[in-house]
């Protein structure tokens, strides 16, 4: 008997959103076997729409931080506001990507936990596409993210920085978002997903070149302002770097920093981030694997942060308010350093680490 395609998607897709999921059975105390998380456009059909209908049950499901964030209406809109109270603490700092890293575990965690995810959170690689972004299979077809936005470029409500146009098209075509663009704290509203994708931008900061120049930085302290970038004025483009100027070339959502996870797209686009970082750190795992360093204030003429502290991020730093699974307090960036190192001290005397990851290139 055939079976269609139709038929297993399906099956696929009621399986993908119960009403109350079960948390994965069987927490090893150490890392035994990964969590696998692959490029999106390499996985089957079936996986594709296991990932992007559990994103989109996190979208129906009842907020679980609502007495934090009020302006919160699901536990999509959760992360969303995590990341936009945090914003000004996370970004143009030493604690950049290891708070982005602890982040994606937090909601790797919920797709699976409550979502029913199989496997990790997939990564997009942009570079593959840089060339012409739009011709991207992860941002064209059915099970995609979705294109281009569409229509006039409006001004959301609420928005601050980042015009754009509706996303009609994809998995996420025409979804509606519940938080306005901005600086905290957060508001509700009803909005559409903006995209103003940048062919221009795309073709310079998604260019392998750029990867390559990252990668072949001799320690964190160079490597981790390079690989986020900057703004530094009158002409931020050429300091951009490879995440800031990814975000930019999408444009629209992905483009106001405080609430970029509006879009769905955001979470493969820093899982790909993270796996630069996490490629960086095989090079030389005795010298990479916890070099962790760079001030714990803003650097750049962007301060948003009132009167940050001083020193430099250490592995007793904490990822305040993340709280990965199976940290019994604040989640701090020792637990974090090594993807595969739950279970493992990050030094003597330190608490041991909380993850159980790999990606495959």
């Amino acid at each position: 008997m055939k079976v269609s395609l139709g038929s297993v998607l399906l099956g696929a897709l009621l399986a993908s959103t119960p009403a109350e999921v079960v948390a994965h059975p069987g927490h090893p105390s150490t890392c035994v076997v990964t969590t696998k998380r692959k490029e999106f456009r390499t996985l089957s059909n079936v996986q594709k729409l296991n990932f992007l209908a559990s994103v989109k049950c996190l979208m129906n499901r009842p907020p679980a931080l609502s007495a934090t964030y009020p302006a919160s209406t699901s536990r999509w809109t959760d992360f969303l506001l995590v990341h936009q109270a945090n914003t000004p603490f996370v970004h143009w700092v030493g604690q950049f990507l290891p708070w982005h890293r602890a982040f994606l575990q937090d909601f790797e965690d919920a797709l699976r936990n409550e979502c029913g995810l199989i496997g990790g959170i997939p990564y997009w690689n942009p570079a593959l596409d840089f060339a012409n972004l739009t011709a991207s299979p992860v941002l064209s077809g059915p099970l995609s993210f979705g294109g281009n936005g569409v229509g006039p470029v409006v001004v959301p409500p609420g928005g601050q920085s980042s015009d754009g146009n509706c996303v009609i098209d994809g998995f996420f075509g025409n979804v509606s978002v519940r938080v306005a663009q901005g600086p905290p704290p957060g508001q509700v509203a009803d909005r559409c997903l903006l995209r103003y994708i940048r062919q221009d931008f795309a073709s310079y900061w998604m260019n392998p070149s750029h990867v390559a120049t990252v990668l072949a930085q001799p320690d964190y302290a160079t490597f981790a302002p390079l690989i986020e970038g900057d703004m530094i004025p009158p002409d931020v483009f050429p300091t951009m770097g490879i995440h800031t100027g990814g975000h930019a070339t999408m444009g629209g959502d992905m483009s106001d920093m405080f609430t970029s996870n509006s879009d769905p797209i955001f979470y493969p686009f820093h899982a790909n981030i993270d796996r630069l970082w996490a490629k960086w750190q095989a090079v030389n795992p005795t010298a990479r694997q916890y070099d962790i360093s760079n001030p714990i204030a803003p650097r750049g003429v962007i301060q948003m942060w009132p009167n940050p502290p001083a020193g430099n991020v250490t592995l007793d730093y904490q990822l305040s308010p993340l709280k990965v699974g199976g940290s019994s307090t604040v989640t701090t960036v020792g637990q974090i350093m090594n993807t595969k190192g739950k279970g493992v001290p990050s030094a003597p005397g330190k608490p041991n680490g909380v993850l159980c990851y790999e990606y495959v290139e």
